[in-house]
Order: C-alpha cells, then structure tokens, then sequence
C-alpha cells in the first residue's frame, strides 16, 4: 500500500475541460464519502484558482489555500516588509495546517513550472495518501509538476469522439439528441463540429449562438447563403462571449509585450484550416520582423524556434498532419495548425489592434470610416485601437468577397508591408502594394503567369519575400530581377521547368526553394555569383521517388555561403562532387541520396567520409539510400573528426553491423538507424542510451533476436519517441527504462510463432500516452502477428496511463477499460451529471474521470 503524496496533472488546450473533469471528480469524492464509509474520506479538501497576474500570484494562491484549510490563521496573518517574506510564511503556514491530515489539493490553471517549484514546499509528504491535482496548458508545466515523484501522472485532455461531439451540439442548441434533423441544418453541424475541433468549450459556444440566430437562416437553401462559412463569417464578426472570454485568456497567458505577441498575432495572415510547416512559419516571422532582428538573422530565428516551441507546448498550435505520428520522417514532415476558433480571435484582436486585416474584418473597417471620415483621416498608426485605419499595414485576402475588388481600389495601399492572398479570391490589384515587404500567394488559385510579370514589374523595391508555392505558375519572368531586394524565393510544387538567369542577379537572395518543380538542372550561372545560403532542390529524398530533384552544378564549392543543402541526388554526381561537398564549410544541414552502388564503390565512400570530416558546422545529416546499401564504411569515421555540432544523424533504408561509436558524446536530439548485427546489441543500446539529449530515436534491427533486448534503466534520460523496426520485436522494458518516452512504434512481420518472443514491460514505460502497431495487412492471421498484437494490447489495457492504441494507423477503441473498483465507484452516478452547472461536466466523460479517479484512490487498494 502506498501512502505516499502524489502529484497528477490534467494537461490540454483552453476548453477542452479540464477545470471541469477537476471539479467533477471533486464532487464525486465528497458525494461518496458517506456511502463508502469513509473508504475515500479526505480530511481537507481544496481547489483554488492560479492567479493570471504576473506579480504576487503565488502569494494570492497559497491565501486562497489558506484561508480553506485554516480560516483563522488566514484571517490573523500578519504584513511583512517583503513578498519573499511574505511567501515563506505562506508556504509553512499551510504545510502546518496540513501536516497531520489527508488533503486533496485541486490547483486550477497553474501556467508556469516555476510557481510549482515555488509553492510545493507547503504540500507535506506525510505519508497519508494525499493527492495534489494540477490542471494547465502546458505540458512540459505537467511534467514538471509531477517530477518529483516516480508515480505522477499526466492525464492529457483528448478531444470528444465525432459522435459525442454531434450529440453535444444537438442537445445544447436544439434540444434533442435521437430526434430528427433536418438534411441542411445537418450539413451546418458538420462543419460546425468539424471547426470545433471536438473542444467542449467551441462547442457549446457555437450551440449557443445557433440558438441565437433561431436556425431560421439556416432553412434557408443552400445557394442563397453560400453556404455555412460564408453564412458564419459575415453573421459572425466576433466570437460567440463564452468563446472570446476563453480565448483571450489563453491570449493573456503570453507577456504583453511584441517580441510573444506579435508572432502569435501573425498567424492570423494565414487562411482558416491552413496547414503549415514550421520552416516555413518561423522564416516569415524573420521577414516580417515579428521577431526582432537587432541581433542579426540568426539569432532572431533562434528566438522563433524557442517561441514555436511555446506555442506547441501551450496547445496553440496542434500537429495535423496524418503521417506525423505513423511515418518514418515524422520528425521532420509534421505539419501544423491552429485551432479555428483561436484563429478566428486573433484575426479579431489583429484588426483590434491594427495589426491585421482580413476580408472580413477589411469590410468592418471600410464601414467604420464611411460612418466616421474624420476618424479614419486621423488613424494612421500601425497599432492601437484605431480601427477606422485607412492604412493597413498587413492584409491577409483569403475570402473571396465580390466587393473586395472596388474596396481595395478606394484604400490607400502604399504603407501596406505583408500581403497573403489564396484560394478563389480575384481582381487582386498587386501593383498598388509597391511597398511590400512580404508576398505571399502560396495557393491562390486565380495566380497567372502575366499577374507574376507584373509584380516583378511593379517597382516593388522593398520586396523581401516572395512565394508563389502551389500555385499553377509556368514561369519565372526575366523581370524577376527588378526585385532588387529580394532574399526569399519560393516557388515549390508549381509548373516551372526553367530557372531563368536573372535570377542569379539578386544579389541579397538567401533563400530559394524549387522542390516539386520541373526544373531538372540548375545553371551553371548559380555558383560563383551568388550569395545563397538555404538551397532546397528535392523533397523526401527517396531513392526512385517520382519527383525528381533539380541537379546541382558539379563545381558546388563555389557555393561557399551555403548553410542548408536538402535533397541533392548523389546518384547522379562524381565522386569529385561528393568530395567538393565537404568544402562548404559553413553547411550546417545536409540531406543527400544514396545508391546501392556508391556504397560498394571504394572512391564514393571515400569522399562522403572526406565530407562528413570537413563539415564541422553540420547540425542535421541525412542520407537517404537505396535498398541494402551497406553503411559499415561511415563506422570507420574517426571520434575526433566527427562533426561536433551533429544534432540530428538519419539514415534511411541503409544498413549498419552495429551503432557508429564516433557519435559518442554528440549533442544528437534525433538518430535513425539501422544495425544488423544482433551480437553487438547491448553495446549498441548502451551507446544510444548515453546520449544524454537525444529526443527521438529510429532503431531499425535487422535480424531476427535471439533472446530479448533488454533495456535498462539509467539510459535514454531525455528520450520521447522511440519507433522500431524489427521483424519481431522482442522488447522487454526494466522498471525505470525510458521514463520521459511517450509514444512508442514497433513495425514487424510474420515470422515463426513463438509466445516467449513478443514485447513485456510496457507498463514500465511511466509516462507512455500512445502505441503504434505496424505490419502488412495480408498477415493479420499469421500466429506471430497475432501473439504480438495481443502481448502489447493486453500490457496497454492494464496501464496505468490512457493510452491511444493504433494499428496500423487505426485508433483501438474501448482497449483500456476502468478496473472493478473504478466502476464500483462510478456506477450509479454519471445521471446527477446531467443538472445545473455540471451539465457541461459530461462531455469530458466517465472515462475520463475514472482514469483520474482510480490514481487518486489507489492508496487504498
């Protein structure tokens, strides 16, 4: 029995409901004390809210404590000269309070880690079984609140399932959840929930606003609204109250300052359900100055990175891609979004502040300065709460309006600096904007090639960045170098078949990306001449791939300011080329292909180690190659000439006999590899176990076990992603072995049955929250493949944790089920969820609520 004080976070996205789970289980624990017989008895309960204030929040929060568990000794607690003070009086006071009782301590919305490492210190282990629950935003908040303590538990917040989203939009705006609904009103519902995201909160905001509009408007046919986005976007200029109060909140949480908040408002310039690539996202906040560039490019794209990063952990920005989690570049092919809603408030807040403009928000502008010429004559600045600006700096033109034409043609435009358009919207006219700085077109589907020519001839002189991606542009125009300025080209998956040579007559251009396009040969024109530093040429990198990378000139030395290099095909090249390689000293990312034959040639394997050697600044090395190609050659690479900045090491579909031993002592957050040599396994694990920052790792293992692969405990400190690929999968996880993994993929085959041969100890793996099961469809009956799938099924089904289970990209429902004494508990309860202000409590679930409620009782089992 273990009566130690335990910490469990609720971690997920604002509305999702963890407030609402906290308070529910809160509820259900008093209402069973009595008719347990005292069996779940807390002597102290408590929750209280973290303060959002930047200054004394933690001192309100350990008074509000305080004043729950002692009344008197909050009411008698004397002023001190300082917070310090003032806060170590706080913290002993309630851990004396609670010292000799079993509390239970709700503390709702703690934002950083820090203000946990500052209060902790009054919740006492007093070795009565008290629990202290958490809810936030932030995840790595969750994990730190919980570190202290080897059985914490992080509960994430999921998403309502499709069908209980429906029924809970049904019943909060029409009152009935099995009646009948009308064809049009449920196509309405369906894009509603598919906006909502399954967040409880978007939901019933949205169900109330459908109440609001008496779904009279919604009876309407289809071709006299256009249909619900249109409908919604002209009805709806701003959030639902319920909506637009929570996501300001979750907007407050970042310091009122530029340098967090305007990149967040920037997102609002992309188009609604947009999907992106990071790359892509934190090189527009460069060119658009949304981080600050005092300190140069590259410090301020350092600073992105660290402020992407934020977003993540915050749940703004949520991966969507499908092959993030399943596919083998997940690290590198994940796209990202923003929730509908978030966006919709920040293009709100945007045009609030002046900072952004969309169509429709264009159109309330307009409005406001016919109704008030003197104000808008008057609102020239950038940023204030002067709507009525007749000078949009930033406009983002997604929303095709039929009115927008003639509004744009009444404005003036010369102050305006970023311009996004996509999709249908026409009549652009771009040679107005002469003062951009950013252009971005990347899907406007009206794009022709005559609209390019004459943005290049448009005396565009401040033009930085210019993208036409995903576009149906067939050329490049010779003008393209009156755009003297320009340092960002982009025109990927486009029809472009030629690069012309005016291009290389931009002298400040730093970035130019041609993947997914036609041209086959770059000129011979591009070295020597230019200052480029980010050259991408081919997409995925694999060998026989259908798209075929640009080829790069042979005498690439004299590309000597190139830092980023991806995907050149080396199998195309001399060895000469692969040696050149090796004199861009200042590379720091290197993606190449391959070939089966270059890894038998003496002369080839030579000048990649030559390169390798040379490259001291690389970070990021991949080689994609072909089907068993031998790497063994790049184990030879000598510890002391490995490149010591090496932060990600990928090599796909080649093979190793055992793990390189250079990479000893490297700084590698990401490694893929494949090894085939099963005696070498242990000294292998114990290499990859070492790395003391390493995040993800790919392990292929090209041979089948002999005896399970033991990982210990003590190793892979920091590891997150572990995917392996093994033809069986003879894992077995010692107690305390990877305690900061969260997902884990094993990919498999058939082979012969063997019911000792399949992966144990997953419940070791503590903080595990998802499981992917890969192998070929045309084997679900093979015995191996079925002995496998139930080891891992049964040992998720018995963890601690709720785990997702895929397989083979397919989520497993109803795999973890609430255990007798959870059920015991919930039976006869979940109907008093349905009045009052706990009617919202019941989207988060009984499921939900019973995973949390089995760790908060377990002391007792």
């Amino acid at each position: 029995m273990d009566m130690n004080t335990r910490v469990m976070s609720i971690v997920g996205p604002v509305g999702i409901g963890k407030t609402t789970l906290a308070v529910e289980l809160l509820n259900r624990l008093i209402r069973h004390e009595t008719s347990s017989g005292g069996r779940y008895h807390f002597q102290c309960n408590v929750m209280a809210q973290a303060s959002r204030g930047t200054s004394n929040r933690n001192i309100r929060l350990l008074r509000d404590i305080l004043s729950q568990v002692s009344p008197a000794a909050a009411t008698a607690l004397s002023s001190y000269p300082s917070d310090a003070k003032t806060m170590e009086v706080l913290v002993c006071l309630v851990s004396e309070c609670l010292r000799d009782k079993r509390y239970f301590v709700i503390i709702d919305d703690i934002w950083k880690a820090s203000d946990w490492e500052e209060i902790k210190g009054a919740f006492p282990n007093n070795n009565r079984g008290s629990r202290i629950l958490i809810t936030t935003r932030s995840t790595r908040t969750a994990w730190a609140c919980c570190s202290d303590s080897y059985y914490g538990l992080v509960h994430e917040m999921k998403p309502l399932s499709e069908t209980d989203s429906e029924r809970l939009l049904l019943a909060k705006a029409v009152g009935s959840v099995d009646g009948c609904v009308p064809n049009n009103i449920k196509l309405h519902c369906d894009e509603i929930l598919r906006r909502c995201d399954g967040i409880p909160l978007f939901i019933i905001g949205m169900a109330d606003w459908l109440k609001e509009q008496g779904l009279q408007q919604l009876h309407q046919p289809k071709d006299e609204h256009q249909g619900f986005a249109t409908h919604y976007e002209e009805q709806v200029p701003r959030l639902p109250e319920r909506l637009e109060q929570a996501l300001s909140s979750a907007f407050s949480d970042f310091p009122n300052d530029d340098d967090s908040r305007l990149p967040l408002l920037y997102m609002s310039m992309f188009p609604y359900g947009y999907k992106f690539e990071k790359d892509r996202l934190i090189l527009t906040w460069g060119f658009t100055e949304c981080v600050p560039l005092s300190l140069g490019f590259s410090n301020a794209m350092l600073k992105a990175e660290l402020f992407f990063s934020q977003l993540v952990d915050r749940n703004v920005i949520t991966c969507v891609s499908s092959n993030c989690k399943h596919k083998q570049d997940e690290a590198e092919a994940c796209q990202w979004q923003i929730n509908h809603f978030m966006h919709q408030f920040l293009a709100s807040k945007s045009a609030e502040m002046g900072f952004v403009f969309t169509t429709t928000t264009l159109n309330l502008l307009a409005a406001s300065a016919s109704a008030s010429a003197s104000a808008a004559a008057a609102a020239t600045t950038e940023c204030g709460n002067q709507t009525s600006s007749r000078m949009p700096r930033r406009l983002a033109l997604h929303h095709p309006d039929p009115l927008l034409p003639s509004l744009l043609e009444t404005m003036d435009l010369s102050q305006t600096r970023s311009l996004a358009v996509s999709g249908t919207v026409c009549r652009i006219p771009v040679d107005k904007f002469v003062n951009l700085v950013v252009l971005d077109l990347e899907g406007w589907e009206n794009l022709k090639d005559e609209d390019l020519l004459q943005v290049c001839t448009s005396k565009m002189f401040f033009l930085c960045y210019l993208s036409v991606r995903n576009t149906q542009v067939h050329k490049l125009p010779y003008e393209i170098k009156e755009l003297r300025s320009l340092e960002a080209l982009d025109v990927s998956y486009t029809q472009i078949t030629e690069l012309p040579l005016e291009v290389f007559e931009l002298i400040f251009l730093r970035h130019l990306d041609l993947r997914g396009t036609r041209i086959r040969q770059l000129p011979k024109q591009i070295v020597g001449r230019w200052n480029i530093s980010h050259l991408l040429v081919g997409g995925e990198g694999v060998i026989h791939s259908i798209e075929k990378a640009a080829r790069v000139p042979n005498n690439v030395r004299r590309l000597s300011m190139l830092e980023t290099l991806a995907t050149v095909d080396l199998t195309s090249h001399p060895a000469s080329f692969v040696m050149a390689l090796g004199d861009l000293r200042r590379l720091t990312v290197l993606a190449v292909t391959w070939s089966f034959h270059q890894s038998t040639d003496r002369d080839y394997c030579e000048a990649l180690l030559s390169c390798i050697k040379k490259l001291e600044r690389l970070e990021s090395l991949t080689i994609h190659c072909g089907l068993g190609c031998s790497m063994e050659f790049l184990g030879s690479l000598e510890k002391s000439r490995a490149p010591r900045e090496l932060k990600m090491f990928k090599v796909t579909a080649g093979r190793f006999a055992s793990v390189p031993p250079w990479i000893q002592g490297l700084w590698l957050s990401f490694v893929q590899i494949t090894v085939s040599n099963k005696q070498t396994t242990t000294d292998d694990l114990k290499i990859l176990g070492e790395l003391s920052v390493l995040q993800c790792l790919i392990l292929g293992l090209d041979f089948i076990p002999g005896q399970a692969i033991v990982i210990e405990s003590g190793g892979f400190s920091e590891l997150q992603r572990f995917l392996v690929y093994c033809p069986i999968p003879w894992l077995s996880f010692s107690k305390g072995a990877m305690w900061k993994l969260t997902y884990l993929q094993l990919k498999f085959c058939s082979t012969p049955a063997s019911q000792i041969c399949v992966p144990s100890g997953i419940s070791n793996l503590r903080r595990l929250t998802e499981v992917a099961l890969c192998y070929n469809e045309k084997y679900i009956h093979s015995p191996s493949i079925k002995m496998t799938v139930e080891a891992v099924t049964k040992q998720v089904a018995e963890h601690r944790n709720p785990i997702d289970l895929f397989i083979n990209g397919i989520e497993q429902d109803d795999v973890q089920e609430a255990d007798d004494e959870v059920t015991e508990i919930t039976i006869g309860t979940s109907s008093s969820t349905n009045a009052g202000a706990e009617d919202d409590a019941q989207p988060v679930g009984d499921e939900a609520t019973a995973v949390v409620q089995c760790e908060i009782t377990e002391a007792e089992s």
